[in-house]
This record gives structure tokens, sequence and C-alpha cells, in this order.
């Protein structure tokens, strides 16, 4: 004997399917994170602790994909459809962006996370050809902010490195 929750899960699309698995591996990680992390200071403010970020884009891509999930079922028909035009998308910048993002996750804990946001933030708007002066403001406020926030507000530990 089928349930009704069983067969309405059975005629869903593969990418629905797929939202509800990544959703639900999102939760699970979230709920054991305080036993990945370790050493976890389970005496550590909640705001400071190391669990905290984790823990937050976990619950963010979980709710984010039960939203699309919903989104998706309630599509319009009127066959209008939201999704981006990608014939203006370029790989090439794509791919770029990817390997700056990457080198920068590892520059973070040597150089310092201040020095390499700046760098990751200036090479990013290099590559995607902004204009000199609005690349600079972007790229000094934009660090400034992330580095008072997550360093001296949130106190997020990012190792020990030769600069800020």
């Amino acid at each position: 004997m089928n349930s009704p929750l069983l067969s309405r899960l059975g005629s869903w699309t593969w990418d629905r399917t797929l939202l509800l698995a990544l959703s639900c591996v999102a939760v699970c990680i979230w709920l054991l994170s305080t036993q990945l992390i370790q050493p976890y200071p389970h005496h550590a403010n909640w705001f400071e602790s190391a669990a905290l970020f984790p823990q937050l884009s976990l619950l963010i891509m979980a709710v984010g994909g039960l939203f699309e999930i919903y989104q998706r079922r309630h599509q319009s028909a009127s066959g209008e459809s939201e999704e981006l035009d990608s014939s203006a998308a370029n790989i090439h910048d794509a791919i770029a962006m990817l390997l700056a993002f990457g080198l920068y996750m590892l520059a973070v804990p040597f150089v310092g996370y201040l020095s390499s946001t700046l760098i990751f933030l200036l090479a990013g708007c290099w590559l995607l050809e902004f204009e000199r002066r609005t690349s600079l403001i972007l790229a000094i406020s934009l660090s400034f902010t992330m580095w008072v926030v997550f360093v001296k507000i949130l106190k997020v530990y990012f190792g020990q490195s030769w600069l800020i």
C-alpha cells in the first residue's frame, strides 16, 4: 500500500528530488556540526563559536533548497521564465573568478584575512573589467567592513598569518 506522500514524491522531477536530498543532507550536517568541529569550545558564546558560520551557511542552504522546491511547485503557468539569459555569460570570466576564489581561500590563513580579501576583491574587479575608481572603492570598503565584522565583532579566527 503506497502512501499519498510517497506517490507525490515519486512524481517529482529529478531536480526537485535533488534539492530535497541536499536540504536533508544540510540539516544532518548542521545537527552534527558541533561533533565535526574539533576541538569544539562549548563554553564560547554562540556568536564566537567556530560553528557559527558553518551552521549558518548550512541552515541557509537547507531553507533555500526547500524554498526553491516550493517555488518550482508553484511556477506560473504563463510560460514566462524567471531564469537568467545564459547567452550573456562568459565562461572564461567564471573560471577565472573560481580560480581566484580558490587562491583566496588558500591565502587567507597565511597572508591574513584583510590583506587576502583586499587582493581578491581587487583581482576580481580587474578580471571583470570594473573601472579603477569603482574597483578601489569596492575593494577597500568591502574588505575593511568584512574584516571589522568577522574579526573584530564576531571574533572569527582565521589562523596565524603574516599580515592582518
